[in-house]
């Protein structure tokens, strides 16, 4: 179940607490050259840098999407996910005597969502005790203290979907779930074509060299679709997947 908590408060950016997010923390020289050997993007962060990526099984489902970046020189992933235990459990099983720690600070963190047609480009940065995260410039999670009070939160996940709509952003339990590769729900952006080895590459690759399988999400009139056709329903347009070769 997605949990999303809202309190009414006067008109300002949108803001929803973002209960279904999870905190993982990476410690150890091998963390960057360990998270690009199982993600679906390439992990070579340029300064201040945000990159999202999808951690793969070995037949290329999702089994998570993270959000990652350095923080005094601790890598830090947000993560958002339909088994976070599983997740966990598996980056644990594949380091292999690696220099890498992972930590679960979920509980010491609130974390918000922020959606605003005048998000800052700046990809990572600091205010009032929150690290702010933008992703790719359309929105932000602002992760803070738990001994901080509670942010109150304006807007609800209906406002939210109806944004995602208009800016065609996929969103787990909706386009994406781990019962899919990144090209079957719109990730497309997160599977770097040109980097090295890693955990379910070799069925990505085929899957784009024969030209199969591969999906576009695409916003689309309400009264054009098809029954059950939509992955995420709006009041007059709707988010679809569409198979694209």
């Amino acid at each position: 179940m997605r949990l999303w908590r809202i309190i009414c408060i006067g008109a300002a950016m949108p803001r929803m607490a973002y209960d279904d997010a999870h905190i993982i923390i990476l410690t150890g020289k091998d963390k960057a050259r360990f998270l690009d050997g199982l993600s679906s993007n390439k992990i070579d962060f340029q300064d201040n840098q945000v990159i999202s990526t999808c951690i793969l099984s070995n037949k290329a489902k999702i089994l998570g999407q993270l959000h990652l970046f350095n923080l005094n020189e601790m890598l830090v992933g947000i993560t958002i996910t339909d088994d976070f235990v599983k997740l966990v459990d598996y980056l644990n099983m594949k380091i292999l005597g690696q220099d890498v720690g992972i930590n679960d600070v979920t509980k010491l963190n609130y974390v918000d969502l922020i959606f605003d047609e005048e998000i800052s480009n700046v990809e990572i940065s600091s205010k009032d005790g929150c690290t702010i995260v933008t992703i790719e410039g359309k929105y932000q999670f602002e992760m803070y203290s738990t001994k901080l009070e509670r942010r109150p939160c304006n807007t609800n996940l209906e406002a939210f979907n109806e944004w995602r709509i208009k800016h065609i952003i996929p969103w787990y339990g909706f386009e994406i779930s781990s019962k899919k590769n990144p090209y079957q729900c719109g990730l497309n952006s997160q599977v770097h074509e040109n980097k090295g080895c890693f955990t379910g590459q070799e069925i990505l690759t085929r899957m784009r060299t024969r030209g199969k399988g591969i999906y576009r999400l695409t916003c689309m009139e309400n009264d054009s679709l098809k029954p059950d056709e939509a992955s995420t329903h709006g009041k007059e347009k709707s988010l679809v997947l569409m198979r694209d070769q």
